[in-house]
């Protein structure tokens, strides 16, 4: 079951294109709907001891047509995110193609209190 965070409640659906549907995220005008790529933010969940909580919330599951724009927006999350959150998260970029999701990053981000105990 996937599990996705959407106005800060936690839902649940068969996967995510079955979670953009509930969560009214559909496919931006130009995106290709069978090849795509995604950059993700993922919470832990206790339960499941791993990252298996998807943020749709912003900046979460963001899509984008072209890999280098992904890759962007994955370098700016990467560096600017972690300010922003209160625990630590799993960064992602991903691409989405016929069905298949192949994950290209992924990175552990910790925030700055967090990081300095460390």
């Amino acid at each position: 079951m996937y599990k996705y965070l959407y106005n800060n409640q936690i839902h649940f659906a068969s996967g995510f294109q079955e979670a953009r549907k509930q969560s009214g995220h559909a496919l931006p005008e130009g995106i290709n709907p069978i090849s795509h790529f995604i950059v993700r933010i993922w919470q832990w969940d206790e339960n499941e001891k791993d990252y298996s909580i998807e943020v749709f919330d912003a900046p979460g599951h963001q899509l984008f047509q072209e890999y280098d724009d992904a890759l962007d927006c994955f370098k700016v999350q990467a560096i600017h995110y972690p300010e922003e959150a209160a625990e630590e998260i799993k960064l992602e970029l991903v691409q989405y193609h016929r069905g298949k999701v192949t994950t290209y990053y992924s990175k552990i981000l910790f925030p700055p209190v967090l990081a300095r105990e460390a």
